[in-house]
């Protein structure tokens, strides 16, 4: 079929498909109209380096770029592993933010210094959307003020999400400058104090959306004055302390929704009732993940009728819902809200569910879990019942310890979205077992394009060779489309002999990127010089006596 017949919507719709390089390198220049919707396009959507290789990236800073430049309003770059130093590479084609005019959504990823975010946000002060994710900051407190202090300075930043970790001992500070436009924060990674949020507000007081950890609050700091500029609150806490979550709410009256996520906190239905009532009169919506360990089941009865009162049943109409493993010793369980409404997941086989959701069935919708993203599954095989209600449609990142049971592969025919599979296994379960169900599980999930191996351990092997094939396991393994291969968890260092069979394994034939660790570096030339494909390795040579500090004292 002839793309040119089709109409410029359709073929906007179809460029959504692709990435950013893709489109370029595949329909710019093909004519004048292709050439047009092309910059279209990249006035709405985001111009994504942080997938491309080193060549694309080449070809279409030197090339492509000189053409669309002035038209791009949001624009993704990064330094992993797999591009590292990308923003240099950019800078050294000539490229500087300011010459993006129409540039007002920027997304950095793994950026290890905050002096280079700095120095590009100093390029860009028309910005009003900030994304950084995974990036990680070293140098001292004073470092991370400056920092912190830059982004508040943007003069038209109204949404900042800030994913991100500090070398231990750094704090996240309050800025010194005070920012009239943000609106929307969100904060990852690092924790507020309870009682630093007085002073936050002060300086952002027209936030309105606030994500954020409350995790390295101490007993006896807390908030003495109200926030009324803040309508919605999505909080991550870890403590047992529900007066701290308490005396945050109730300096809060104008919260509209609620969003929060705990850990080892305490508080049931009625807990919850009175701190809704006393303190959120404007509350309309109220989303819930806790969880926390109950050890009797006379407990989790009152927990559940806790749930069961008028407030909840009638006037609200919030359910909740929670599970537990029936062979976990802790006891913990996990209860939320209903629909699940979190991104992240952990289910334990067998599992027991309760709810107070009047028709806990399949086809409820309240008792949809398509928020869900990232699911991890692990079970024992002491029951194989299947749990037919539990629909991950949305789900793209799947972390399982083997060994799994039937419910893995139920759940298995509905991920048509996973891309990328983590995968560990238990030190008792036999190599062939091993083997044959991560191959159903590739089977069954025909583009993931993402393999890590977290701790693939040794069993007990009766003799030399069934040692060497136990741990080349997962490189016989069947597959086509794999982009992405970790075998840095693999609890194991290659010698030449084993990457001739990785290099030979149909697992290495789409593969891009492959972290690895090798006995000598030298085992390596039977990778780079067969792998046609690969565009970036990642290894860790035995031979080699860096560390992680040598890495932090060069960036």
């Amino acid at each position: 079929m002839n793309l040119e017949l089709f109409a410029n919507e359709l073929l906007l719709d179809i460029f959504e498909y692709f990435h950013a390089v893709q489109i370029l390198r595949s329909f710019q220049g093909l004519n004048r109209r292709f050439d047009t919707l092309i910059l279209t396009h990249f006035q709405k959507h985001r111009f994504d380096f942080r997938t491309a290789s080193k060549k694309d990236f080449d070809s279409v800073c030197e090339i492509n770029l000189p053409l669309i430049f002035d038209q791009i309003s949001s624009l993704g770059l990064s330094n992993d592993d797999e591009i590292p130093h990308q923003i240099d590479l950019f800078r050294s084609y000539g490229w500087k933010l300011d010459q993006f005019q129409n540039l007002s959504s920027l997304s950095l990823d793994h950026i290890r210094s905050g002096d280079i975010v700095c120095e590009v946000l100093c390029e860009c002060p028309q910005l009003i959307h900030l994304n950084l994710n995974s990036c990680y900051f070293g140098g001292k407190q004073d470092d991370i003020l400056r920092f912190v202090n830059c982004v508040w300075s943007l003069p038209k930043l109204t949404y900042c999400c800030l994913n991100m970790s500090f070398k231990h001992g750094l704090t996240m500070p309050i800025s010194n400058n005070i920012s009239l436009s943000l609106k929307h924060l969100s904060v990852l990674g690092v924790s507020y104090r309870i009682d630093q949020l007085t002073q936050l507000c002060e300086y952002t007081p027209h936030l309105q959306y606030f994500t954020f950890d409350l995790s390295s609050t101490r007993s006896g700091e807390e908030i003495k004055k109200s926030i009324s500029s803040i309508t919605t609150l999505n909080l991550v806490f870890v403590g047992t302390q529900h007066g701290i979550i308490e005396n945050l709410l109730k300096h809060v009256p104008n919260l509209c929704r609620l969003k929060i996520e705990t850990m080892y906190l305490e508080m049931n239905g009625h807990d919850w009732e009175h701190i809704i009532c006393r303190c959120l009169p404007k509350l309309k919506a109220f989303q819930l993940k806790m969880r926390f360990e109950v050890t009797r089941e006379k407990h989790r009865k009152e927990l559940l009728n806790s749930f069961q009162t008028r407030f909840w049943l009638e006037e609200q109409q919030w359910y909740i819902r929670y599970h537990y493993n029936l062979d976990d010793s802790s006891k913990m369980i996990c209860l939320y809200t209903l629909p699940f409404s979190f991104s992240y997941l952990d289910i334990f086989f067998p599992i027991h569910f309760e709810s107070t959701c009047p028709q806990d069935d399949d086809d409820n919708q309240y008792l949809s879990y398509n928020h869900v993203q990232h699911l991890l599954y692990r079970s024992s095989l002491t029951n194989n019942i299947i749990v037919s209600n539990l629909h991950f449609s949305n789900v793209t990142q799947l972390s399982i310890t083997l060994p799994a049971n039937n419910n893995l592969l139920f759940i298995m025919k509905k991920l048509d979205r996973l891309n990328t599979l983590e995968v560990s296994r238990s030190k008792s379960m036999s190599n062939v077992d091993a083997q044959l169900q991560l191959q159903n599980i590739l089977d069954l999930a025909p583009y993931i394009c993402s393999l890590r191996f977290n701790s693939w351990r040794e069993g007990q092997f009766q003799n030399q060779d069934s040692l060497r094939t136990g741990r080349l396991t997962p490189i016989v393994l069947k597959t086509r489309l794999i982009r992405q291969v970790n075998l840095r968890g693999y609890d194991w260092w290659f010698n030449d002999e084993e990457c001739v069979l990785i290099r030979d394994s149909s697992l290495m034939k789409s593969c891009e990127v492959l972290f690895i660790k090798v006995q000598n570096r030298m085992n390596l030339l039977y990778l780079i010089n067969s792998l046609n494909n690969l565009r970036a390795l990642i290894v860790q040579s035995r031979d080699d006596n860096w560390t992680w500090n040598d890495y932090s004292s060069s960036t």
